[in-house]
């Protein structure tokens, strides 16, 4: 069957049937003129709202949101090498935790592989290599994120999954406690030495 592609600035539209099925409407690049991106850029003054989670742009074949450029707090998102993570899309403070991609301004624009990548992202690729440098773990968490709520999302799955892999350090109050007992530690022993 013939398959023709007509070119919208960096987006697609197919007619025809594609290897994959009926025709999909799809960006090539980042969407910047969707209220997910311009949100980011239009300022406080302007009602925009830079420091927050990016909204929802689309969805990856894979069924994970794919979100604008910022993560919670308008933080730069930590991603594994398919440009996923694990950790909540909006701001409120009980917000849930799920797996999810971020949109680049650079190669690959939305996800290089369906993730989590697990650190075996070049495995799916041939001739170009398109992973994300990811974040040196197989599994990324974005930093800040409530252990309690990816556990309780990860435990709907397999209670023992994050076990099995390593995971960078995100939980940063945990992380700060162990620091503050070392100190701690260290200023005993210096007294009763």
């Amino acid at each position: 069957s013939m398959v023709s592609t007509q070119s919208t600035g960096g987006n697609e539209e197919t007619e025809g049937n594609t290897p994959s099925g009926p025709p999909k409407y799809h960006f090539h690049k980042s969407p910047e003129c969707l209220e997910p991106f311009t949100n980011a850029s239009k300022g406080l003054h302007a009602d925009g709202e830079p420091n927050q989670h990016a909204g929802l742009m689309g969805w990856a074949i894979d069924g994970f949101g794919i979100y604008a450029y910022q993560d919670v707090g308008g933080a730069k998102p930590i991603v594994d090498e398919c440009g996923g993570h694990f950790g909540p899309v909006t701001d409120d403070e009980d917000a849930e935790v799920v797996y999810h991609y971020h949109s680049r301004v650079i190669v690959p624009y939305h996800l290089a592989c369906q993730g989590p990548s697990l650190g075996k992202c070049e495995d799916t690729q041939s001739g170009t290599n398109y992973c994300h440098t990811g974040c040196g773990y197989e599994v990324c968490v974005q930093p800040g994120t409530k252990t309690e709520k990816l556990t309780s999302y990860l435990n709907k799955f397999d209670d023992t999954w994050l076990e099995k892999y390593t995971v960078n350090p995100y939980n940063a109050a945990s992380s700060l406690g162990i620091s503050l007992i070392a100190i701690n530690f260290a200023i005993l022993l210096n007294l009763l030495f």
